[in-house]
């Protein structure tokens, strides 16, 4: 057994855009290749490869890198993989699988595109990019809280059910209109969500949804993750999100969780003093968002 590998020339491959054709060869390098980084699953790559662009670096036979994106919510999109098999310098392979992919992004209409690093898992990709000229565009940190008290309830004349697929377009909708496009939740995620998720709850004031949160469970119900917690912004200033909050505690403490944790952006202010006075402590937790403006 060699006790290096050498350097595979970058320059003998050629850059080609994916088709459905090079799904099984994709699926092998995501399983099987040195250095792989997806934000996808597997049920989701044939529909990826049908309706937006990912470049493939290969030579003859062999697939050597690829790189592909999410859909895309209004003009902005998410770097959701990237793969390379033993011997393609990172740096060299982004140089050669970018450019083409970002110009087909361009064409398609898109404005920039995030990528979320894993500083633990993902410390590879992370300064490539940056030399590609991806940026920091934020933070997200991460907050948790250990004793489950609920210190308010919020506003007791909002009425609080648990979602079913008839809220949908309107859930959908009100998720758009709080947050900004990178950040926003898909028809699918949702209504996988509420069909799956142990906890997704909409807030009604006169009949009509005002705000939503759902919650994940984890290790056996020891841990319970806050996922997303939305007001409709004309409604925002009457306890509803604290109303949410309220029974997100509790769904907790149903669960007899030892903790209760969520994620923000840094910049997210408003929503992180709502958050402390829960009593939710910052932790020393973060993960860098970059931006590419395409």
């Amino acid at each position: 057994m060699p006790f290096f590998c050498s350097n595979l020339d970058v320059t003998k491959a050629k850059v080609r855009f994916a088709t459905a054709a090079d799904l099984n060869r994709l699926s092998r390098l995501f399983c099987n290749g040195a250095r792989c980084y997806y934000g996808f699953t597997n049920n989701n790559l044939p529909s990826l490869l049908a309706t937006m662009p990912a470049t493939l670096l290969e030579a003859g036979p062999d697939l050597w890198a690829t790189a592909l994106v999410g859909w895309p919510i209004y003009d902005t999109t998410w770097l959701q993989g990237v793969a390379l098999a033993k011997g393609v310098q990172v740096e060299a392979g982004l140089e050669l699988l970018l450019p083409p992919l970002h110009r087909a992004l361009q064409i398609h209409g898109l404005a920039r595109i995030f990528y979320a690093a894993d500083q633990s898992t993902d410390a590879w990709l992370l300064p490539s990019l940056q030399k590609q000229g991806y940026v920091l565009d934020t933070e997200v940190v991460v907050y948790q809280k250990e004793k489950l008290n609920v210190p308010a309830k919020g506003n007791l004349t909002v009425q609080i059910r648990a979602a079913n697929l008839h809220d949908l377009s309107v859930l959908t909708a009100l998720d758009q209109s709080c947050f900004e496009a990178q950040w926003t939740k898909d028809k699918l995620l949702l209504s996988t969500a509420i069909l799956q998720g142990p906890f997704f709850i909409v807030a009604e004031l006169a009949r009509k949804i005002v705000g939503y949160a759902y919650a994940t469970s984890h290790l056996g119900g020891h841990l319970v993750h806050l996922v997303r917690l939305a007001v409709r912004p004309q409604a925002q200033g009457q306890g509803i999100g604290v109303r949410l909050l309220a029974e997100v505690v509790a769904f907790a403490r149903q669960q007899n969780a030892d903790l209760l944790t969520l994620n923000t952006q840094a910049y997210n202010h408003r929503a992180q003093m709502l958050y402390e006075k829960f009593g939710f402590l910052l932790t020393d937790e973060s993960q860098p968002v970059l931006r590419y403006d395409l």
